[in-house]
């Protein structure tokens, strides 16, 4: 229920032709760097030809904006080729003129972002005073693309249900991703894109939205009523694209236009229209689940033509109450009163502003500015539900303040600049809430958490400035484009203040609160000293690439990528050696190929091959600064015979360091991870309208990160599948270096791999319909589970000295996902004006969400190998990793919307409603698999229901009903909303 929680800067400006003086500063002096470089504008190019399709060379071809104004021209070669590029998004006018021929007019040429529009015109004889228009847009297969991709357009921004009011939710709706939704506003879970974890960029406007601590975070949340529409791209073959191996997901913000614009929308769900919780007991009331939320925006001209304003807001009341499953009875004897039990009550209370302006300052440049705020209290938001009573909670304040700008400037016809910079700010934190306990916490194993909570007190906060600028130059067939980026990443992070007892019964729990035994506890536990860690990290990006129309039938993109990531400084002090100096590898090189040609008219055969680095996450170094084995910081756990041992409810504060400290380190041979991935595509029109594509893709992961104890040496025997078993006690013979207990090395060198075929399917707009979808065919393997990511974070292997015995589904193996989008709005004409009445002016909107079930690891009630960084997800003999799958998942999503009346064709008055899983489907994606009752030797004992081959113990031929048992992990039931609203 958690959310995704976890300087200096140098600014140089230029007089004297500001753009032009910019782009030869960055081009000259500037060092390689990182950012966001992949494009929020869009481009035209195509081919100008005579009626015997010879080239036309000097053809001027004008685009113009119809909703703002602004206009670009250039030329044709003298091989009829042109290119007009980094043109604001929206619809245009592409004119083609030339002395001897009649102009042509191509209208509603629509532009979406990082997407380039083929529009080529065909001359004919003529005077140039006379005119053919021609309509429909450019080609549904976008021949100029080489990747991947979709852009989830502002029709379907607008109409999508969204009861989670989380835009990021639609990631899963382009091809080539499969995962879960999110009812609050994180992520999307389990995301899997070319068969990694949660690799997500996130981007708004082109900026960084992405956080740097741990794979697949935002930084920042947004709200739909300022989305636009959204860019994704799930295999980015460009250099221009990088910093992750998986998905590129870049939100782009609304805009002012010559025409005000806007929205208001009131949406609330009641309690009563919202199905149980799945697991909810039936002994317990229905929890209230209530949702209320107020959006608005509204655009418009400051300046006819030049200058545009754009604003909106939204505020969120969401409760999402979480069952808590802890027996009231079992703990009857405690005399805990019953308002400790029930539902955790959790509620969101966010807000969301953007404000943005666009200057059209004169033909050659262009200029916008936004800003971003974002707050949310939440109460209830970790420690909460299942074993976790009331008093175990903690609540969670967020903020963020984000600007940015984009500067293009046109320096000649042939050659356009693009500044963009960015400052994102956030800051999160755990506190107690009115209702937490006071310390210490208490644990009684497998029961009951009360008292107080073990989640307060942490703190994360990240500012990242960062600048890119790229230059883009077209000769001839050739766009050529470069650019050089920077980002500085500015970290503090904070540990929990807590102290925990940790009880084996309710009776020992008793003997110590009556005094009787106040050291009746198994252990205490408690984070001691100062936790408190400040580092800044840097990371650049240099890219160049070339979009080659070796011919009219094929497009080829080539290039090279170069990226670079610094560390922050180590503690050169550092007892362990390897955290004295860290490795920052210098050969992150990642060449490009991708290629479209269009075979006949209604087909484009699409091949591309590259490799994709990911940018480090930081909290690798964070978890070598603030673990180091100092006594800066530290874990301290006591049994209650140990010295020093206090007397429940003493807190823990003054325990000594361990005189044998575990640390946590980076390996000195670290190199970043990176893909090698080809796709092959065959694209085929089937109208107008309407293209479908089929896809094969191969990803191997290389250099990925893994963690095991480097400090185990001579074991004492093998399990029965070749398992070492080490012996748990530290000395000169059981440690490499017995100054040390664990030794945790963050290290790099276990792969994946990924194949998958897709089929996608689009309908552009058209006839009031607009629809999309993609179903992939999987498998993910890998030799080790990721490390470093929300989702999967200090995950160890079984076995370090063979990774083989890992080898195997990887933990977002989704063998099989469908999922598809819809928004319709019919039009249709009767002679009866009642009926038509009725029969107009309604959209309907569906999402679906069909996939396999989730890969679960089945896991020992003991230790079987002595390492006690794997206690808890030690697996039996006979169980591979991730070799138990949950049931499918099928969610669908509806959103009706009827405009009940309109003036003058521009206001517009909506009801609408919306529904989240309308079948009610119980959707579980996690059943219980721990604590299998094993013998001596790893085996799992009869006892657990498993029906066993007698010549091996290993080969496990059934599974208990305990296996089928749902945790406390499902999807959301059914939630309806309704509101109300106007556009205009």
């Amino acid at each position: 229920m958690r959310d995704e929680k976890r300087g200096s800067f140098f600014f140089c400006f230029c007089t004297s032709s500001f753009v032009t003086s910019l782009a030869l500063f960055f081009l000259t002096c500037v060092p390689a760097a990182w950012a966001q470089s992949e494009s929020i504008n869009g481009s035209i190019r195509g081919r100008i030809s005579d009626p015997s399709d010879q080239p036309v060379a000097s053809a001027r071809v004008t685009a113009l904006n119809n909703a703002t104004g602004y206009s670009r021209n250039v030329d044709s070669g003298e091989d009829g080729y042109y290119v007009i590029v980094s043109l604001p998004l929206g619809t245009y006018t592409v004119t083609v003129m030339k002395d001897g021929f009649t102009t042509l007019k191509f209208s509603e040429i629509v532009l979406q972002a990082g997407r380039e529009a083929v529009v080529d015109g065909a001359l004919k004889l003529g005077a140039v005073s006379t005119s053919i228009e021609v309509s429909g847009g450019a080609p549904v297969l976008d021949p100029a693309r080489t990747n991947i991709s979709r852009t989830i357009s502002q029709d379907e921004v607008q109409n999508l249900p969204l009861t989670s009011r989380n835009p990021y939710n639609w990631i899963m709706f382009q091809p080539g991703v499969s995962g879960h939704p999110n009812p609050e506003l994180g992520i999307p879970r389990t995301l899997n894109t070319n068969g990694f974890v949660d690799r997500i960029n996130y981007q708004v406007d082109g900026m960084v939205d992405t956080e740097s601590d741990r794979y697949g975070l935002r930084l920042f949340p947004i709200s739909s009523v300022y989305v636009s529409e959204v860019q994704t791209v799930s295999n980015s073959f460009a250099p221009e694209f990088g910093g992750t191996t998986g998905n590129i997901y870049n939100v782009i913000t609304g805009s002012g236009t010559n025409n005000l614009h806007g929205m208001f929308q009131w949406i609330r769900g009641p309690v009563d229209t919202t199905a149980r919780p799945i697991l909810l007991s039936s002994t317990l009331p229905k929890p209230n689940l209530l949702m209320n939320s107020y959006g608005m925006n509204a655009g418009g001209p400051l300046k006819k033509d030049k200058l545009f304003l754009f604003g909106a807001y939204e505020h969120l009341y969401r409760a999402l109450p979480v069952a808590i499953t802890a027996s009231q009875a079992t703990l009857a004897p405690l005399g805990i009163p019953a308002s400790q039990f029930g539902t955790a009550p959790s509620v969101q209370h966010a807000q969301f502003l953007d404000v943005r302006g666009d200057w059209d300052i004169n033909q050659k440049n262009r200029i916008f500015t936004r800003v971003n705020y974002f707050r949310n209290e939440y109460p209830f938001n970790t420690a909460v539900g299942g074993m976790n009573l009331i008093s175990a909670e903690s609540d969670f304040r967020d903020r963020a303040h984000v600007g940015g700008l984009q500067w293009v400037g046109t320096i000649s016809p042939q050659m356009v600049n693009e500044f963009r910079f960015s400052y994102p700010y956030r800051n999160e934190k755990h506190i107690a809430g009115a209702l937490t306990g006071a310390q210490p916490a208490v644990t009684i194993s497998g029961i009951a958490n009360f008292g107080g909570s073990v989640s307060v007190g942490d703190v994360f906060a990240e500012k990242i400035p960062s600048w890119n600028d790229n230059l883009t130059y077209t000769r001839g067939p050739h766009t050529f484009k470069g650019e050089f980026g920077y980002s500085r990443i500015i970290d503090v992070q904070q540990g929990d203040s807590f102290t925990q007892y940790v009880f084996g019964s309710v009776a020992a729990y008793q003997a110590a609160v009556s005094g009787a035994n106040p050291k009746s506890y198994d252990t205490v536990n408690a984070l001691i000293g100062n936790t408190r860690v400040g580092y800044i990290s840097n990371f650049f990006n240099f890219f160049g690439q070339d979009s080659w129309q070796v011919r009219p039938s094929l497009l080829v993109t080539y290039g090279i990528r170069y990226d670079r990531f610094l560390s922050p400084s180590p503690n050169t002090a550092a007892p362990f050696p390897f955290s004295r100096d860290f490795h920052n590898p210098s050969g992150d090189v990642s060449p490009r190929l991708g290629l479209a040609w269009r075979v006949g008219s209604k087909t484009v055969v699409r091949a591309s091959w590259g490799m994709f680095y990911d940018a480090p996450p930081t909290n690798l170094w964070f978890n070598a600064l603030s673990n180091d084995g100092s006594g800066r910081s530290f874990n301290a756990s006591l049994s209650s015979s140990s010295p020093g041992a206090p007397s429940f409810p003493q807190p823990l504060t003054t325990a000594t360091a361990p005189a044998i400290p575990s640390v946590f380190t980076v390996t000195p041979n670290f190199k970043n991870a990176y893909a090698m991935t080809a796709t092959l595509q065959v694209s085929r029109e089937l109208s107008k309208n309407d293209a479908l594509t089929f896809v094969y893709v191969n990803t191997g992961g290389r250099q990925l990160q893994w963690l095991h104890n480097l400090n185990l040496i001579n074991p004492l025997g093998s399990l029965l599948d070749g398992r070492p078993v080490f012996d748990p006690r530290v000395n000169a013979g059981t440690r490499a270096n017995p100054a040390f207990n664990n030794v945790t090395l963050q290290d790099v060198g276990t792969s994946s791999n990924y194949n998958a075929l897709e089929v996608n399917y689009e309908h552009r707009f058209s006839r009031g319909l607009v629809a999309s979808a993609a179903y992939i065919y999987s498998h993910t393997i890998s030799d080790a589970p990721d490390v470093n990511g929300f989702e999967q974070n200090l995950v160890y292997v079984e076995d370090a000295t063979n990774r083989l015995r890992d080898r195997s589904n990887s933990y977002i193996n989704r063998p099989q996902s469908f999922t598809a989008s819809l928004v319709w709005s019919p039009r249709l004409k009767v002679e009866n004006s009642l009926v038509n009445r009725v029969l107009n002016d309604n959209e309907l909107a569906i999402l679906t969400n069909i996939a396999s079930g989730d890969e679960q690891n089945v896991t020992a009630n003991a230790n079987l190998n002595g390492d006690s960084l794997v206690t808890s997800i030690t697996r039996p003999l006979g169980f591979g990793r991730n070799t138990l799958r949950g049931p499918n998942v099928y969610q669908f999503d509806l959103r009706y919307t009827r405009t009940l009346f309109s003036l003058k064709e521009r206001f517009r008055a909506q009801f609408l409603t919306e529904a989240t899983n309308v079948f009610n489907h119980p959707n579980v994606t996690s059943l219980k698999t721990g604590g299998v009752l094993v013998d001596a030797t790893g085996c799992p004992k009869t006892g657990n229901g498993f029906t066993l081959d007698p010549t091996h113990c290993g080969q496990v031929t059934g599974l208990p009903a305990l296996f089928g048992t749902p945790s406390a992990t499902v999807l959301q039931s059914r939630i309806l909303n309704f509101g109300l609203g106007v556009r205009w």
